[in-house]
């Protein structure tokens, strides 16, 4: 990890989100909204609805209301105080963080 930050300059007019989209849907998750924030470097953050299939298999912090919630996944070039704790935080959440709940069977696609 470096020592300070350095921010990366990224194109504004290239759209960032389409990639991540992408990658969502291969995933099976059609139903996400992505923020591009280019403030510090690229950081990417997708908001999707999910159907929690095993309760028990969520972080602990996480949100759940008759068997749904939402999440919000944090993908960047940088990282954050999400990164150092864990990569969770309620419902926010690292790329890798996300990916753990789909492999264990904790959570679907809500499409």
């Amino acid at each position: 990890m470096k020592a300070a930050f350095t921010k990366q300059e990224f194109n504004q007019d290239f759209n960032h989100a389409e990639k991540v989209k992408n990658d969502f849907l291969a995933l099976g998750f059609t139903n996400t909204k992505v923020d591009v924030c280019l403030t510090n470097g690229c950081s990417i953050y997708v908001k999707l609805d999910v159907q929690v299939l095993n309760e028990n298999k969520l972080y602990a912090s996480m949100f759940v209301w008759e068997n749904e919630t939402d999440v919000i996944v944090r993908i960047s070039d940088h990282n954050s105080g999400l990164d150092r704790c864990g990569g969770v935080s309620g419902n926010n959440m690292t790329m890798e963080a996300f990916l753990k709940l789909i492999e264990t069977g904790a959570i679907a696609s809500k499409n």
